[in-house]
């Protein structure tokens, strides 16, 4: 492992790689799990058939005079950069034909709108299905007009979201509710908002996460990854997401999958999506 610079577009000097490309990929298997990804061992743990990220921003962090360069930025969550690792073995450019002045840099930062995911949904009615849902880390509401508060757990159906989950009128099937303010006030009145944890629903949703809940940003989340990396002598700096048992949950019935009967309003459930921690390495 090495706590090392990056010198982009330049010659090698001492103490500095230089690297053509900066790509981003996804493991499913615990092949590579990534030291200090979150594991709760009292909750259980799915890892995603799918998984993708949205990105509103990406920055190149500047060191020893540097500035820092934006790689790309959308003007809003409609425009954002989505990164579908429905394939493990593709590796996206983070680079978008940006033209990186030379110097040396020293980490990536990363600003987040949501992540999504395939998992399994256990219903009374239907049995097991499985659903993607969209959590968000960021919000639009505030910024852009838009319908997304830190938190928002969406499901989405052929890649359009169809409503709200973990909020009012989840029994039997855990079923979206639409619109928003349908889900998190009291019988779907759309005023009296529910508390979660001292934080109203109008801007949260209910977090399962307390941690992450209590440090929620407004309006962008982001996460900086630091230039420490495996050198194999490549010139391409792999950022690689393990997401093996990233959907966490407390399994309140014992079936081994999230569903409805492990919600309860007086004993709020755990569950744990965050930004997992990433390996780097030059290949």
């Amino acid at each position: 492992m090495f706590a090392g610079l990056v010198l982009l577009n330049a010659c090698n000097k001492d103490g500095v790689t230089k690297i053509e490309d900066i790509r981003m990929k996804v493991t499913f298997d615990n092949a590579k799990q990534a030291p200090g990804t979150k594991s709760t061992t009292d909750l259980t743990m799915e890892t995603p058939q799918v998984y993708n990220v949205a990105l509103k921003k990406v920055t190149l962090l500047g060191d020893n005079d540097t500035e820092d360069v934006v790689l790309f930025e959308a003007d809003n969550l409609a425009s954002s950069l989505v990164f579908d690792f429905a394939d493990p073995s593709v590796a996206h450019s983070l680079l978008q034909g940006t033209d990186i002045p030379e110097g040396e840099y020293s980490s990536l930062k990363l600003e987040i709108y949501y992540q999504e995911m395939l998992i399994s949904i256990m219903t009374i009615d239907r049995g097991l299905e499985y659903r993607v849902f969209r959590i968000y880390l960021s919000d639009d509401a505030e910024v852009e007009d838009g319908l997304h508060q830190p938190g928002d757990m969406c499901q989405v159906n052929d890649g359009v979201e169809i409503g709200w989950l973990l909020g009012e009128g989840q029994y039997p099937n855990m079923d979206p509710v639409f619109p928003r303010e349908a889900a998190y006030t009291d019988f779907g009145d759309g005023v009296s908002w529910y508390d979660f944890a001292g934080k109203s629903g109008q801007n949260y949703e209910p977090f399962g996460d307390v941690d992450f809940m209590n440090s929620a940003p407004h309006p962008i989340y982001y996460t900086n990854i630091s230039f420490d990396y495996v050198d194999n002598n490549g010139d391409e700096l792999i950022l690689d997401f393990n997401v093996n048992g990233y959907w966490q949950f407390e399994d309140k019935n014992g079936d081994e999958h999230f569903g409805v009967e492990d919600l309860d309003a007086d004993d709020p459930t755990e569950w744990h999506m965050a930004m997992p921690t990433m390996t780097v390495t030059l290949d």
